[in-house]
């Protein structure tokens, strides 16, 4: 699927240092609404995927998830709530015949 990254909040903005690659979508369609609009990945082994978003700039998981939370969801977490989303998130890597997948 493909998801807005900055909902609640500008992430780019905030970031600085605009690249091509910011623009998401736009650059195949050129397409305004695909403006910062990226595929997403399943949650599938995402602790095993680092780095995290488009441009790998995000080195852990804990940071992703924060990042998220205020961007996508305009929330701050403390460390108790980013603690247990990262122990979800943990859970949901997979292994068959006891090895990793």
């Amino acid at each position: 699927m493909f998801e807005k990254l900055g909902v609640m909040d500008d992430y780019f903005r905030d970031r600085g240092h605009g690249l091509e690659a910011d623009l998401g979508r736009f650059n195949v369609t050129h397409d305004d609404a695909d403006r910062h609009v990226f595929k997403v990945p399943s949650l599938r082994n995402v602790a095993r995927t680092a780095p995290y978003f488009h441009d790998g700039s995000v080195a852990t998981l804990g940071e992703a998830v924060s990042l998220m939370a205020r961007y996508q969801l305009g929330r701050d977490l403390d460390d108790t709530d980013r603690s247990d989303l990262v122990v979800f998130l943990e859970s949901l890597t997979g292994s068959y015949r006891g090895r990793p997948l």
